[in-house]
């Protein structure tokens, strides 16, 4: 009797630990899966572009422009400072209106 009670422990044990590492997997591939979606995807476009991304209501950026969760995000090797860059920015508006 006291065999069968310890092959029967160890049979849920074993059980449980396959359960365990099947959860864990599953929930490293929903993580992974879900951190891919949030990551930065280049969008370049073209050019002046007004065609809606895929699957958002957003409208699409500019060239070497980079667009993330209906914004628009312009990334240069240039070092400025943040007055230098505000008017540039001005600058770009006043040239795109």
């Amino acid at each position: 009797m006291a065999v069968f009670k310890a092959t029967f422990w160890r049979l849920i044990s074993g059980t449980l630990g396959i359960i365990c590492l099947s959860l864990m997997a599953t929930l490293g591939i929903l993580l992974k899966n879900s951190f891919t979606k949030l990551s930065i995807e280049s969008a370049f476009t073209p050019g002046p572009n007004i065609e809606l991304q895929k699957d958002s209501d957003c409208c699409s950026c500019q060239e070497k422009w980079i667009g993330y969760r209906c914004n628009c995000y312009f990334i240069s090797s240039e070092s400025r400072t943040w007055n230098e860059n505000f008017h540039c920015l001005e600058l770009l508006i006043e040239r795109t209106a």
